[in-house]
């Protein structure tokens, strides 16, 4: 396989890369070491081994560099605003994952899992833009051992 082509860095863009690196978050910094290293003339695998990310994501960071510069490698702050389910939709809720979805709702499967249920609710019923199949009250391991909608909520 053929190298990525890294194409020339500016001094300023060099300079601030090296910035990044001192001071900026966990994911912007690595993705600068990643331009770096490609800088120096190392090979995505040799970076690879230097930096314990996957060829794919080095190649795409790179990628994403020669297109948009330092701003295309900066992570991106999410501002989503978090969703409150209420009781009323809470309720509905559970009366969609305690019926069975292919007798009640004409679908292809006869258990819900978490991620379906959410997004059967999300688009399907309008009731919210998105909902997490995490739930704060309950902490991950909780959901890790969880097959199915109804193993959770105890039906």
């Amino acid at each position: 396989m053929r190298d990525t082509f890294l194409r020339s860095i500016t001094n300023d863009e060099r300079n601030a890369l090296y910035d990044m690196i001192e001071w900026s978050d966990k994911e912007s910094n690595y993705r600068a070491k990643i331009i770096l290293l490609r800088d120096k003339g190392y090979t995505v695998p040799e970076i690879r081994m230097a930096t314990n990310h996957h060829d794919i994501n080095i190649r795409k960071w790179i990628h994403r560099f020669n297109e948009k510069g330092i701003e295309g490698i900066i992570s991106k702050i999410h501002a989503h605003k978090s969703i409150r389910i209420g009781t009323e939709m809470e309720k509905k809720i559970v009366e969609i994952a305690t019926k069975d979805p292919r007798k009640d709702y004409g679908l292809p499967f006869s258990t819900w899992s978490l991620r379906v249920l959410a997004g059967y609710v999300s688009k399907e019923l309008n009731l919210v833009d998105s909902i997490s199949y995490r739930n704060k009250k309950h902490p991950p391991q909780v959901w890790d051992k969880v097959q199915t909608v109804k193993d959770y909520i105890g039906c």
